[in-house]
């Protein structure tokens, strides 16, 4: 992976300011509106996503696969999650990693997007790398591929 990552090259660097504190995350929700296929990586848990993933999965029937730290599954709404396993045809695959990851990255059918952990092991919310080359795609689904295989598939709650 790390000989690649001049794949990502042509990223752009969004950035929180003083007057739009929720830019990078308005920003991120928005692109995740308009995908066809999710691919995830996360040790971070934001409540909103629980309520946005339904809709994609459920309601627009997005293609969506995660992978997440344990601790960030537990905090997922189990109803949800129940309704989601529940459903027939449905494209959802969760994947749980025991291993503590140090950024939080997205891949879909048109951008890639990343973040990390800061210096002092908290993530940085204010800062998002995003690209929409298809290397960069192609580099963010070999990087999922990589974390799918340390991971184990969960098939219902």
């Amino acid at each position: 992976m790390m000989e690649k990552i001049g794949w990502l090259s042509d990223s752009v660097l969004v950035t929180d300011s003083e007057t739009d504190i929720f830019k990078v995350h308005s920003n991120f929700i928005n692109l995740l509106r308009d995908a066809k296929e999710i691919r995830g990586v996360s040790s971070i848990f934001v409540p909103e996503f629980s309520s946005l993933f339904e809709e994609l999965i459920l309601k627009k029937k997005v293609d969506v696969h995660l992978v997440l730290k344990k601790e960030v599954q537990e905090k997922i709404d189990k109803e949800i999650l129940k309704e989601i396993f529940s459903i027939k045809g449905s494209k959802f695959n969760l994947y749980i990693l025991e291993e503590n990851i140090k950024a939080a990255f997205t891949v879909t059918d048109y951008f890639f997007s990343i973040g990390f952990v800061r210096m002092d092991g908290t993530y940085d919310y204010s800062n998002d790398l995003i690209s929409y080359s298809k290397k960069a795609i192609a580099w963010g689904y070999e990087l999922f591929e990589y974390y799918v295989k340390l991971s184990k598939r969960v098939t219902s709650l």
